[in-house]
């Protein structure tokens, strides 16, 4: 038998965190609240069980796709507070402005610049006049 407390996971838990994360739209740490476990165990979870890890990948696609049904629905109202729902996709699902670059085409490289100074500066004044 093995040592220290016997795990709280269930095989349901697979389909709950479809209905929690996926239906409702809630995050992990959300669902882990419901189930009165630390984020870090809902993580452990996952990589003990694979149907878990599995349910989990689904869930948080189907999370994202109930806020953006929301976001489709919400986009033209005045109540919205844009910048808001910026920074909650941008950090919930990684959403930035940037186009991603595919990986097939060349990737910027350092822009390096030489200068050569043909003559030397001799006197330099400087003023604290006013621009015109």
């Amino acid at each position: 038998m093995a040592a220290g407390r016997p795990t709280k996971y269930r095989k349901e838990y697979c389909q709950l965190a479809l209905e929690v994360m996926g239906d409702e739209g809630k995050s992990i740490t959300q669902f882990a609240r419901d189930l009165r476990v630390n984020k870090s165990t809902i993580y452990k979870w996952a990589e003990e069980h694979q149907e878990f890890s599995n349910a989990l990948d689904q869930a948080r696609e189907w999370s994202q796709a109930h806020w953006e049904d929301k976001l489709e629905k919400m986009m033209y109202s005045k109540e919205v507070n844009a910048p808001l729902v910026k920074l909650y996709f941008a950090n919930r699902f990684r959403w930035h402005d940037k186009p991603e670059a595919d990986d097939s085409e060349s990737k910027a490289q350092p822009l390096n610049i030489t200068f050569e100074v043909r003559e030397p500066v001799k006197d330099v004044k400087t003023t604290n006049a006013k621009p015109k």
